[in-house]
């Protein structure tokens, strides 16, 4: 064959076939909620981890070494965050989040998803971080209620150059933002379903020139809404890969492909992150896509931010780690100004208060606490606290710092006390249990949810009230008070008490929060105090907490028969 019919045939060959170009990889993080320092080790992990992982400093020489890996290899690296980044730590929350933006801005964040909690030190607040971060805050779903116009402060997207590749990036906020940060923080904001209005960005990125488009969304896999794989459905063939948050989860092994979409979410408070390597073709077009290869400690799932491994030094990648000390100088300074606080005891523990285990000492404390008085509140009949304001899943025994009560109750929450009927208690229960939320912890009060007996559980929505929570007792003198005795299509015959009780709530639970619905006009009180308040005088005034602690050794305080067809989120 003649040479320049060879020559021909190549090229022809190479036209159909696009070669394989550079290497994108994309690091997500996600719910940092202000965790910038090194944490204990989980328990599962310690034997190979050693006793801490985590830390903004670490993640910043994980992504040193994989910024240098990229470089020897003609890739590129960008950092994308799912949100939640600021409420949840002393070294946050005393800045509302300005140490967090300025490590983002040390670490080369390249932009962040807009989470429920950013809304929770107020707006003009979040206008502050938007205005300090060097990276955009993103989220297309978000408009002025009854408009399609956007915040100023807000941007739906953004178009970057990341080492010569185009890639556009959409950001998305959960359509449950209003009952999952204090429904007043958002009035006048409405949160529409993400997939049709990434799918919209999607398209206006690519008509400028975007070879890769990605999403980074605050939005989980939970059942049964699934938020971020209808978003996924809704955007194939437009986004190349998401980055997701919320739910706390790490997605894998195996990794979650929906589609050709893959999407990663790693856990919560900096303590793993994830990684998509995107290979591209030579226009820049991405060919495919390898997750969280050779992770640890599962290879497919989130990489642990590891200070060591099996008594070696922490490497990626046969490269190794160390804290970057950029980072490490932002964090002392912070940590220098909050130290004191965070040490300081407030009281003592004989016995492991644990979360959802044992008991549920920790959720029996908090809400205890709530009802008691303590700190200047208001003493109350009953009390509701939910599941999703405890932000720990354990106090171990030993000395309690007021530290580790900020890390439990971190919010600004103040104690409310609402004149209620037995029967608005009792909906106020199943309210939540709707919303998809985990049960209300309580004091002073004993419920039985019962997804089976009514027919409940196949659809918690539209159950009629008395359906799910079919029985409420005092638990003090027993007696019974809200009984269902028979539920139809229009509704459920109960046997309730009339009251009125002094039932101790949360200002969040008061405005509608994690979907409670109480009477607006029901008559309601506040001393002002703080419920975290109210818990540290709680454990100073009954220290040591031992056998005696609120919820040792006693049954837990409601009792769940069957399951619904859904998941909760707490969070």
């Amino acid at each position: 064959m003649p040479p320049i019919r060879i020559l021909l045939l190549a090229l022809l060959t190479a036209s159909a076939a696009p070669a394989e170009g550079r290497r994108l990889t994309v690091v997500g993080i996600n719910d940092t909620h202000g965790a910038l320092m090194a944490a204990p080790a989980p328990r599962w992990l310690m034997s190979k981890a050693g006793p801490e992982v985590g830390g903004a400093d670490w993640l910043g020489g994980y992504l040193s070494a994989i910024r240098q890996e990229a470089k020897e290899k003609g890739g590129a690296v960008l950092v994308l965050d799912g949100g939640d980044d600021f409420q949840g730590s002393l070294i946050s929350n005393q800045f509302q989040g300005r140490s967090v933006t300025e490590v983002y801005n040390a670490l080369g964040v390249g932009a962040q998803a807009l989470g429920n909690h950013e809304f929770d030190f107020g707006v003009e607040v979040l206008k502050e971080r938007v205005a300090q971060a060097k990276y955009p805050l993103l989220a297309a779903n978000v408009f002025f209620k009854g408009t399609r116009r956007r915040p100023g402060w807000l941007r739906p997207s953004v178009l970057l150059d990341v080492e010569g590749i185009r890639v556009g990036i959409v950001g998305l906020a959960t359509v449950s933002t209003p009952i999952t940060t204090n429904p007043v923080n958002v009035a006048d904001l409405e949160f529409v379903e993400g997939g049709p209005a990434a799918a919209e960005e999607a398209d206006a990125l690519r008509a400028k020139g975007a070879t890769v488009v990605l999403i980074c969304a605050h939005a989980g896999p939970r059942p049964p809404e699934q938020e971020i794989q209808r978003v996924a459905e809704a955007v194939q063939g437009k986004v190349d890969a998401i980055v997701s948050g919320h739910h706390h989860v790490a997605i894998g092994p195996p990794p979650l492909f929906v589609g050709k979409i893959p999407i990663v979410q790693s856990g919560a408070k900096l303590q793993a992150f994830s990684v998509i390597d995107l290979a591209l073709d030579g226009e820049g077009r991405v060919l495919g896509a390898e997750v969280n290869e050779g992770a640890l400690p599962k290879p497919g799932g989130p990489q642990a931010i590891l200070h060591s491994w099996n008594g070696e030094p922490a490497r990626w990648r046969g490269r190794p780690v160390q804290p970057d000390p950029r980072v490490t100088a932002i964090l002392r300074k912070y940590d220098d100004q909050v130290r004191a606080l965070r040490e300081k005891p407030v009281g003592e523990t004989l016995v492991d208060l644990w979360k959802d285990r044992e008991g549920d000492l920790l959720g029996s404390l908090a809400v205890d606490a709530l009802r008691s008085g303590a700190a200047g509140g208001l003493p109350a009949r009953f009390a509701l606290q939910n599941a999703g304001g405890l932000r720990v899943e354990e106090i171990p025994k030993g000395p309690i710092t007021y530290g580790q009560i900020f890390d439990l109750y971190p919010f600004d929450n103040e104690q409310f006390v609402l004149s209620l009927p037995a029967e608005a208690v009792r909906n106020a229960l199943e309210a939540v249990l709707r919303a998809g939320k985990g049960p209300m912890r309580v004091s002073g009060l004993r419920y039985v949810i019962d997804w089976d007996r009514f027919g409940a559980g196949g659809n918690p929505r539209k159950a009629p009230d008395g359906a799910i929570v079919v029985k409420m007792t005092d638990a003090e003198s027993g007696q019974v008070l809200c009984e269902t005795k028979a539920c139809a299509a229009g509704g459920c015959e109960s046997a309730c008490a009339k009251g009125p009780y002094a039932v101790a709530v949360t200002d969040f639970l008061a405005n509608g929060g994690d979907g409670l619905r109480l009477p607006a006009a029901a008559p309601r009180k506040t001393s002002g105090a703080l419920a975290r308040d109210m818990i540290v005088a709680f454990v100073r005034e009954h220290r040591p907490l031992g056998a005696e602690a609120p919820g040792h050794r006693e049954e837990r305080r409601w009792m769940q028969v069957g399951s619904a067809q859904r998941g909760h989120a707490e969070r």
